[in-house]
């Protein structure tokens, strides 16, 4: 008896064929079609990132209410209450950072404008006296000027109907975000069973393998989000405590400043460095050369004491490879992308170390 030509497990190979020799044919549609797709579900993947985020910071909330709410009768209240705690803690601590940094930013602002006006009053001066001097009116070209002048008029309107639209659209996404995250933080054990239905449902043989992977991602960026915080908040006390010591300028901004550029892994530093040297040096050169010892000092110190402690257990990424994960992902998404790829690198760099170790393993019995 003949085989038949298409079996049934070849069927499934036939069907990815078709439909990639569709895809092809079709291309411009297809890239058409997957722009509005993407472009409908960014406020869905916000959310759900945020929710990735702020779920880290609400399983701390539960831990400790159910500490200090031990019945059972409180347990119901647990998860609206810590929800409601987590996103308040995330809005104290952004409206504590614009409330230490804005007043020295004006501050410094002033103190600029106070060193230079005179000569700004002397620009203005020489322009004021000089501009119209050798202007002939019988010689200008109105005609032009009213074109340029209209045309100037459309541009603005197109620039700022432009930005109210980009000022919209973000608006929109972030309260879809917003309240997606929340839908997910809510129903977070729910959906946590759906798929694992889904995976026995499907994959049952590959079960233990898929919850693996997902396990050690889940690790690698819950442990390098946490770990970068408390590292960033520590080297942000510490700026502002040895700043206050120093008595250097603006150390309540340089401490939020450190603290908030310091989540960037690398050349957080660097640039929280490059700002404060920059508004120091407008108050005295001699302070700003004494903040850039006392940064790289205490940049040394977190890189070697600090940072290892706190971080380097929850990345267990060799140095030279988080060095390749923020110049790929900077590359490729800027600051984004440089946060993104450091745990993206680590879980990867595990999954590859131990495959490895289990084939040694393996081929030495």
């Amino acid at each position: 008896m003949k085989k038949p030509i298409f079996e049934r497990q070849h069927l499934p190979l036939f069907v990815t064929l078709f439909g990639l020799y569709l895809a092809i044919s079709y291309w411009p549609s297809v890239a058409k079609f997957i722009g509005h797709v993407s472009h409908a579900t960014i406020p869905l993947l916000v959310g759900a990132v945020l929710a990735y985020i702020i779920n880290i910071l609400l399983n701390q909330w539960e831990h400790l209410y159910e500490k200090c709410f031990p019945s059972n009768q409180s347990q119901g209240l647990k998860r609206g209450i810590c929800i409601a705690l987590s996103y308040i803690s995330i809005v104290v601590i952004l409206g504590l950072v614009l409330w230490l940094v804005i007043p020295e930013v004006v501050a410094c602002v002033k103190l600029l404008l106070a060193h230079h006006s005179r000569l700004i009053q002397r620009a203005v001066k020489y322009l004021s006296s000089h501009s119209f001097k050798y202007i002939d009116p019988n010689k200008i070209n109105w005609s032009a000027i009213v074109k340029q002048a209209s045309a100037g008029v459309g541009g603005t309107y197109q620039v700022v109907k432009h930005a109210a639209s980009r000022i919209i659209t973000f608006g929109t996404t972030s309260i879809i975000a917003i309240f997606f995250s929340v839908y997910l933080l809510v129903f977070k054990e729910m959906l946590r069973r759906q798929f694992n239905k889904l995976v026995d449902l499907w994959v049952p043989k590959a079960k233990g393998q898929i919850m693996y992977i997902i396990n050690v991602f889940d690790s690698s960026f819950s442990g390098y989000i946490s770990g970068q915080c408390k590292d960033a908040a520590i080297l942000g006390i510490c700026c502002f405590i040895g700043m206050t010591i120093l008595r250097l300028p603006y150390a309540y901004m340089m401490g939020a400043v450190t603290t908030v550029t310091a989540l960037i892994p690398i050349i957080g530093a660097i640039l929280g460095a490059s700002v404060g040297i920059i508004i120091i040096f407008a108050v005295s050169p001699v302070k700003a050369l004494i903040f850039l010892i006392f940064i790289i000092v205490l940049q040394q110190l977190d890189n070697r004491i600090t940072y290892p402690i706190v971080v380097g257990k929850s990345i267990d990424l060799p140095s030279v490879w988080v060095f390749v994960a923020v110049m790929v992902g900077g590359g490729v998404s800027g600051i984004l992308g440089m946060m993104f790829t450091v745990p993206l690198f680590s879980a990867l760099y595990r999954i590859i170390r131990d495959r490895a170790a289990l084939r040694a393993s393996s081929s030495d019995k």
